[in-house]
């Protein structure tokens, strides 16, 4: 069986009252997250045994999402 990938924010509804930019910036974010990202963001930590941290990082750096 196939797993799913449909990664999905969730955020406190105080949280989002107060930080109500917090949706701007989760967007570009999930909105590159198709499933061939994902399963290949996974190979790297699964089967290349990359650090989880260390792929998010360089993955978000590639996509100008983090600084």
């Amino acid at each position: 069986m196939q797993p799913i990938y449909a990664p999905t924010p969730v955020v406190r509804e105080a949280v989002l009252k107060a930080y109500p930019q917090i949706a701007d910036w989760l967007q570009p974010v999930f909105a590159s997250l198709d499933e061939k990202t994902l399963q290949q963001l996974n190979a790297r930590i699964a089967v290349e045994g990359q650090d989880a941290k260390r792929v998010a990082a360089d993955y978000l750096q590639q996509k100008g999402l983090l600084k």
